[in-house]
């Protein structure tokens, strides 16, 4: 495109842009079943201009999310479905089938917790990114996928099992579709060799889990994480699981019945009606299973020499915003009273003779009430939950990897005002709130799109992380520097510190305080 200046070009969402929408990628029998994939030989009449559906989530979980960003936009509503959720979007420059060569592309697992989330959400439309590929004269094709969420996608038991229902539907999901795109990724023009798996949040924890899952090779040479590992969310262990099924069924009436009627009970009951019945706050999350998700990562693994789980041969990039924590600020608010007296009381028990050195790295003292420590609590939880594991994983990475910072404020009226939170990253990455930025916003926008393009491509983006020579890429505006209200988001602390008080006591802590 002819435009110079991508950032106040109205063409960032034109007419180069062919989108096909709701691509049927795999087939439910029934709501726990196991996906089947969906095969296709050609793409002629295949024209797709509508979303298809979303998967079962709560209502309203698109505001919610918007509540975390801070910023809205116009959006209709998601129809849902239990059996028919599994599709995906793609969207390639128009000429994408007449040029000299495929294109490389990347796959987007959205994030929400594993319990809300969808390709057809606005702020995800890839419209954008990929118009700006095209401006800069080296293209991609983006694909967003759907996969089965909360009690579809990781309610799990021995029980459940023994009457063949799997365990990690929601990510066996997410496997199918990659092994669908990568075969039939052609057809829109794309390089089923050049995928880049990349997710936001729970969706970044998922492209960890994708490399682990099975025993086959993953369907795509790179990766890329926003705000998210295994070390953030660590996969729940089988007893767990097991405590969390006999929850659900007490609470849907179902614990008189035989193992056999339970389960059919469960199958054949309206998923609304099930979701509406069970309480919020209920972890359906990734499980520890000898199919899927075989151990648990730590951060002393990654630090040894042997890192078993790490792939040879793809690369990475990888970050974290400055605060991060505030997705937990937003879900675990109940924790704020007593935050004070049950944090020390926890870092006593995990690292006593540490407690003291980490409560003046925090700048946290006894005397605080709780609604002054409660941020800066946060300031911990997001420097093990998100800041330790993404440096963790980019110093022991086998292949070439690069880390980033995202240290740009949230420009937008809410509690968390003047801070890099949780998703903004990926706000900006899309361009979809071009309009409501400034001009060194927008800017800083395009950088960072700019800089996933090039990694996409095959391109480095900026230095990459070597042995002695950890280089973080930091992005913030100029307008950001100004209006920032952070004053610790920095690594001149957490690193010497959690090395001496241990980075999984550290990550225990954490657990613990949540847990309690």
């Amino acid at each position: 495109m002819a435009s110079t200046d991508p950032l106040v070009s109205s063409s960032l969402q034109g007419d180069g842009v062919k989108q096909w929408l709701g691509i049927k990628y795999a087939a439910l029998q029934q709501k726990f079943a196991e996906a089947q994939i969906c095969e296709y030989t050609d793409i002629e009449n295949f024209e797709h201009f509508n979303h298809g559906l979303s998967a079962i989530s709560p209502p309203n979980a698109c505001e919610f999310e918007f509540g975390l960003i801070q910023k809205s936009l116009p959006a209709t509503k998601f129809p849902q479905s239990d059996t028919e959720c599994l599709n995906l979007n793609i969207t390639a420059p128009a000429d994408a089938l007449r040029g000299p060569s495929a294109l490389p592309v990347f796959v987007f697992i959205h994030g929400g917790g594993y319990s809300i989330g969808s390709n057809a959400w606005p702020q995800y439309d890839q419209a954008r990114i990929v118009t700006l590929s095209q401006e800069l004269g080296i293209p991609v094709i983006g694909v967003g996928i759907n996969y089965r969420l909360g009690p579809f996608g990781f309610l799990t038991s021995k029980e459940l099992q023994a009457h063949g229902y799997s365990a990690n539907n929601g990510l066996k999901d997410q496997q199918v579709a990659l092994i669908w795109i990568k075969k039939h990724i052609a057809l829109f023009g794309g390089d089923p060799n050049r995928i880049t798996c990349m997710g936001e949040s729970a969706g970044a924890v998922s492209t960890m889990h994708q490399i682990q899952l099975g025993a086959g090779t993953p369907s795509f040479s790179q990766l890329i994480s926003f705000s998210g590992s295994p070390l953030m969310m660590r996969p729940l262990p089988s007893f767990v699981a097991d405590d969390i099924y006999q929850t659900v069924t007490a609470i849907l009436g179902l614990q008189k019945l035989s193992a056999a009627e339970r389960v059919a009970a469960l199958s054949s009951m309206p998923a609304t009606e099930l979701l509406m019945k069970l309480p919020p706050g209920l972890p359906f999350l990734p499980v520890l299973d000898e199919r899927t998700i075989k151990k648990e990562t730590s951060f002393a693994e990654l630090a040894s020499d042997t890192k078993t789980q790490l792939p040879e041969n793809i690369n990475m990039l990888i970050g974290s915003c400055d605060m991060d924590a505030s997705i937990f600020g937003v879900m675990f608010a109940s924790k704020q009273a007593g935050c004070l007296k049950r944090f020390i009381e926890i870092l006593n028990e995990f690292a006593l003779q540490h407690t003291s050195e980490i409560l003046r790295a925090y700048h946290i003292t006894p005397e605080m009430n709780d609604s002054e420590a409660w941020p800066l609590i946060l300031h911990f939880a997001n420097d093990i939950s998100f800041h330790a594991p993404a440096s963790a994983y980019a110093s022991a990475w086998k292949s070439t990897a690069y880390q980033y910072r995202f240290r740009e404020p949230n420009p937008w009226e809410g509690p968390w005002k003047g801070y890099a939170t949780h998703v903004l990253d990926t706000a900006y990455l899309f361009l979809n709130y071009t309009e409501n930025l400034s001009k060194s916003q927008a800017k800083l926008a395009v950088e960072f799109a700019t800089d996933v393009i090039h990694f996409i491509n095959g391109k480095a983006p900026f230095q990459k992380v070597e042995q002695g020579s950890k280089f973080v890429k930091e992005y913030i505006s100029e307008d950001g520097i100004t209006s920032s209200r952070d004053k610790q988001g920095n690594d001149t602390v957490w690193p010497s510190l959690f090395s001496r008080a241990g980075y999984d006591a550290m990550s225990g802590v954490w657990a613990k305080f949540l847990s309690s």
